[in-house]
């Protein structure tokens, strides 16, 4: 039987285009390191800024390191960093919103104004503020993306639980007897995970962007383990002798983050309800 939401999906060529070229560079990041054994931070200053060739597929960098190699062990991280990040707040995004749409009265009064405050600030200030008080660091860098992550998944899923709170199914699962608990773990949050996973979708570019542009001020992934957005800061130095050191990390960074953008938006078109009969 045909799967509905996948032929929606496949539907829409530049969603499937974008999804095959997220899948090259998740496949290139993780996949190349294993087959490919040369050391990212391994330097010969005898070698540095060279063109590229067959031993160095993008050139090196100042230091003489493989630039193609730092591109795939930046970019592990900066997907590492994303995932992990956009999950964390995706869970505490989702119980918050849950609690405060599905209990509402005081429980959605504090939520709704924990969330209206994280909201007052810009996102990348935000991440900026967590960074600055927690320090340097991948893992510190994660905890910044997901408080990050937090306000707008809390939110939608509020308004999802909202929508499904009142509804005759939920009112005759009260009346058999099931507690609070069952009826959101087991009818509430499964009726908004199509939206979670669409928000969570189109999180990830915005994660990868923010977690680059912390490594672009120093804020983030520590020298010298490479990061996009820490190579793209080192290549400015160099931007007119050696611009190709400046071109491949922002390439990286704009392939992905468009990508994730393009197939969270034909997930949201192929998961809408309104057009399950088209």
């Amino acid at each position: 039987m045909k799967n509905p939401v996948l032929h929606r999906f496949l539907r829409r060529k530049v969603s499937v285009a974008a999804a095959c070229v997220l899948l090259v560079i998740v496949l290139a990041c993780v996949l190349g390191p294993v087959f490919i054994h040369t050391d990212p931070l391994a330097q010969d200053l005898l070698q540095s800024y060279q063109n590229p060739s067959a031993e160095h597929w993008f050139g090196t960098d100042n230091l003489g390191r493989d630039t193609f190699i730092r591109i795939l062990y930046g970019g592990r991280n900066s997907l590492k960093i994303s995932f992990e990040g956009v999950a964390l707040g995706t869970v505490l995004g989702v119980l918050l919103g849950v609690c405060a749409g599905y209990f509402g009265g005081v429980v959605d009064t504090l939520i709704c104004r924990l969330v209206d405050i994280l909201l007052a600030f810009p996102g990348l200030l935000l991440a900026i503020a967590v960074v600055a008080v927690l320090g340097n660091g991948m893992q510190n860098t994660v905890i910044a993306i997901s408080i990050f992550s937090i306000p707008g998944m809390a939110r939608m899923v509020r308004g999802e639980v909202l929508t499904l709170r009142n509804s005759e199914y939920i009112a005759a699962c009260r009346v058999m007897g099931e507690g609070n608990a069952q009826i959101i773990f087991t009818h509430v949050i499964p009726n908004a995970v199509s939206q979670i996973i669409v928000n969570a979708t189109l999180s990830l570019g915005t994660a990868i962007l923010t977690a680059s542009s912390l490594s672009f001020l120093g804020l983030g992934v520590t020298p010298p383990d490479p990061e996009w957005g820490s190579m793209l800061s080192q290549a400015r130095e160099v931007l007119r002798s050696s611009p190709l050191q400046a071109v491949i990390p922002g390439l990286a960074i704009t392939l992905t983050v468009m990508s994730f953008s393009l197939v969270g938006d034909g997930l949201r078109d192929a998961l809408d309800p309104r057009l399950k009969n088209v």
